[in-house]
């Protein structure tokens, strides 16, 4: 989401009128970005029932359990009806002339083909993925051997024909089952977002290379803007998205201790909590390289008793919130 707010500061800074729909469990994270850019708007939406969800299991995947993550996304879809109604409410003079949404909302590219207006969907990760995840709700490619997790899966229409383990595919597309329910809303979110004008990555040219300068077909031969690091686009507060778990003050006091660019950061986001094993897995690496490190983990991830301990000299555990868009 803070890629998302990231974007819109940008586009305001550029002289856009942008209005920013949010459901009211995460207006509050909306807050940094109004106050650095006050000519933002917003509209609250009241946050879906669905019978896929339990009551008040929160509105952001931060949230989730990791098996909630798949039916939040289907849900949100309830959302496309009172989004709809505020865009033709508006009177001209500020009638909305374009959408942008994120991989998840592929439902607004209808909604802005009923407004007749154009649609953008934007990317917080690189067009490499981009173009990867769509191949795959495209193409749904299968296993011909299911019990072997290392069987190569290949793109031919990505740039360089790269080709991915089946175990390192994203669990999103790994889950679906053909008929359900939640899995076929999943896709289809997907196959709208090919419906878009063009897309928009949190990535630069000199990462992406061809994946932004060629026409995938993989994304309909439409352009792809690259427009990343967004996080440093325009200046923002250091807790946006929520107040962090340890001060930046605090972190980079403790980081000057060591010599610069000798510290590792580690951190798979804040989506997904790593299993025991994968944290495990993580420590002992940790341990045998002897590097100074930051490792960022999620709110009950089980670090393994002891680790802390152990490298208390050269590693810095932060549990909960960590913003990416600042020191380390």
């Amino acid at each position: 989401m803070l890629a998302h707010l990231d974007l819109a500061a940008l586009l305001a800074a550029r002289g856009l009128a942008v209005t920013v729909a949010v459901t009211a469990g995460n207006a509050p994270l909306l807050r940094p970005l109004l106050a650095a850019c006050p000519s933002v708007g917003t509209v609250t939406l009241p946050f879906p029932s669905s019978p896929l969800l339990p009551p008040g299991c929160g509105e952001n995947t931060k949230d989730l359990p990791d098996h909630l993550f798949r039916p939040f996304m289907a849900s949100l879809a309830a959302l496309r009806a009172p989004l709809l109604a505020w865009c033709k409410a508006q009177r001209p003079r500020r009638r909305v002339t374009a959408v942008v949404s994120g991989l998840f909302t592929g439902w607004t590219q209808p909604l802005a083909a009923e407004l007749g207006v154009q649609h953008v969907t934007f990317s917080p990760s690189s067009a490499l993925y981009l173009a990867v995840a769509h191949s795959l709700w495209r193409r749904l490619p299968s296993r011909r051997r299911p019990e072997d997790a290392d069987e190569p899966v290949t793109f031919p229409d990505i740039p360089d024909s790269p080709s991915l383990p089946w175990r390192h595919l994203s669990w999103l597309f790994t889950q679906h089952v053909a008929g359900d329910e939640v899995s076929e809303a999943i896709r289809q979110l997907f196959l709208w977002n090919l419906g878009s004008d063009c897309f928009v990555v949190n990535s630069f040219a000199a990462l992406d290379g061809a994946c932004v300068e060629r026409a995938l077909p993989d994304l309909m031969a439409k352009r792809v803007f690259a427009m990343g690091p967004l996080s440093d686009a325009v200046a923002t507060s250091n807790d946006r998205g929520g107040k962090p778990a340890v001060a930046a003050a605090n972190v980079a006091a403790w980081l000057d201790a060591f010599p610069d660019g000798s510290a590792v950061y580690v951190s798979f986001g804040t989506q997904h909590e790593l299993s025991p094993e994968q944290a495990a897995c993580v420590a002992d690496a940790l341990l045998r390289s002897q590097a100074t490190f930051v490792w960022a983990v999620r709110s009950g991830t089980a670090v393994p008793e002891g680790f802390e301990v152990a490298t208390a000299s050269r590693g810095m555990v932060i549990r909960g919130w960590r913003s990416c868009g600042t020191a380390p």
